[in-house]
């Protein structure tokens, strides 16, 4: 979980930029002009000073943070150094040096500067592991704090707040329920301009499958989300959704299986406004094959592939483009096939190799409700060449298609404007591991977007030093 806060992508493999440090910036108004809220450009430049982005200043951070950390290792109690896989109850805590090269994702024809910052973050974390019976408790937290000495409007604390019921029932049946609780910063390269917006998402979801014949299993899973944004400018966009799958499972006694799922889900903007395109609300139907199917010792799929049809609350607003005004119908609907899968191959026993595909229709980013077409392809090699050292690395293609009527109509820009993204991005981490209880991670990162809307055109390199102790 400290490695997911840290940066790394998440089980999907998709690329995601909501890592510790990283600082958002807000989105275009829809009249032409760029909204911004407590950081304007002057106050940008102003809290600059050459001192702390020097390399020199940076790498002594490092230095000084992997020095402490090595030589307390000698005073920890043997028993807690050498403990691997703690029983009940552990925990950890983590320094993270990131240094980013384009902290609000701009570029030479941006309103807003082109500004590289550092950032230094602690994180502490605890899981628990109970079972009492036939139920199995699991619990964990990640509390993160990551502060810019420069760009101190940029500080955050962070959350990652988990806990899991399994319990088995009579019959052969299982039902599972889930709480979770996480805050972290918007994804800084969906918005337009520097506005910090934390994101808290609150989730409920229950599940239980039980048995309809040999290999063969009933499925039922509900889910309620709860998603704020605590920049005002963005409340409008708060989202409440509450989502029901149900079909059958193929489970043979191998473990694997494969569902075939009905899905339904209704979305309401709490906070939303005509005034800024938002409707009421919307409802979506889908069917989805889902898989994870384990061919060989060394070959593995799993995911997801299936259908997806919007309908969206009517929503009326005034056209000023034509004369006389005219009231017209927005019509944000949409259909069409999706798809998220990864194969993960190994290699050797020290080598592995996972590639994941996707087709993802729908909203587009974290604070965005405009509608796109999304397109991600992505390798990801590993090796281990010694037991206590492993090397990571990725390369990410991504193609962003907006749906051309509405986005113009949204963003104020010229009628028939179209946005299409191409985004690259590549990486590598290297994890030492020098004792069982400590890990020592170097993330280097490099992205790049090119857009036919030249003001989202971005390039962008980070580098980070991470130290992680579990006990």
């Amino acid at each position: 979980m400290a490695r997911a806060l840290m940066g790394d992508s998440d089980q999907q493999f998709v690329n995601d930029d909501r890592k510790i440090g990283t600082a958002p910036f807000a989105k275009h108004n829809g009249t032409g002009a760029f909204v911004e809220q407590g950081c304007g450009a002057v106050d940008l430049l102003d809290r600059c000073p050459q001192k702390a982005n020097r390399p020199a200043f940076v790498m002594a951070r490092l230095v000084q943070a992997a020095a402490l950390t090595l030589a307390l290792a000698p005073l920890l109690p043997q028993a807690l150094r050498a403990q691997e896989v703690p029983l009940g109850f552990s925990w950890g805590v983590g320094e993270t040096v990131d240094h980013d090269s384009n902290l609000t994702r701009a570029n030479n024809q941006s309103p807003y500067p082109m500004i590289s910052a550092t950032s230094y973050a602690t994180d502490l974390t605890g899981t628990l592991h109970e079972t009492y019976g036939r139920q199995d408790i699991s619990a964990s937290a990640t509390i993160a704090r990551a502060l810019y000495p420069v760009y101190r409007q940029y500080d955050i604390t962070q959350q990652d707040i988990r806990g899991t019921l399994l319990s088995d029932l009579p019959l052969s049946a299982q039902a599972t329920v889930t709480l979770a609780r996480t805050s972290s910063m918007a994804h800084f390269a969906d918005l337009g301009s520097p506005i910090r917006d934390v994101i808290y998402r609150n989730e409920a979801n229950a599940s239980a499958d039980f048995p309809l014949a040999i290999n063969w299993r009933a499925v039922l899973t509900g889910d309620d989300a709860r998603t704020l944004n605590s920049a005002t400018i963005f409340q409008t966009q708060d989202l409440n959704t509450t989502e029901l799958d149900g079909g059958i499972r193929f489970q043979p006694s191998t473990g694997n299986h494969v569902d075939v799922l009905l899905r339904t889900v209704h979305g309401t903007y709490p906070n939303g406004s005509p005034s800024v395109f938002i409707s009421p609300g919307y409802n979506d139907r889908g069917a989805d094959l889902r898989a994870d199917w384990t061919f060989t010792g060394a070959s593995r799929l799993l995911g997801r592939a299936g259908y997806l049809e919007r309908r969206n609350d009517d929503l009326f607003y005034l056209d000023t483009t034509s004369f006389p005004f005219q009231i017209r119908e927005l019509n944000r609907n949409f259909s069409g096939p999706g798809f998220d899968l990864t194969y993960i191959w190994q290699i050797t026993g020290a080598s592995k190799l996972t590639a994941y595909g996707a087709r993802q229709i729908g909203a587009a980013g974290d604070n965005s409700y405009l509608s796109a077409v999304t397109r991600t392809f992505r390798l990801a090699p590993a090796y281990q060449p010694r037991v206590m050292l492993d090397l990571e690395a990725y390369f990410e293609w991504s193609l962003r298609d907006y749906f051309s009527d509405v986005y113009s109509v949204v963003t104020g820009l010229p009628p028939g404007t179209t946005r299409r993204d191409n985004s690259h991005a590549d990486g590598v981490s290297v994890f030492w591991n020098p004792r069982r209880w400590l890990q020592v991670k170097l993330d280097l990162r490099h992205e790049q977007r090119d857009s036919t809307i030249a003001s989202w055109v971005y390039t962008d390199s980070n580098a980070s030093l991470s130290l992680q102790c579990r006990f």
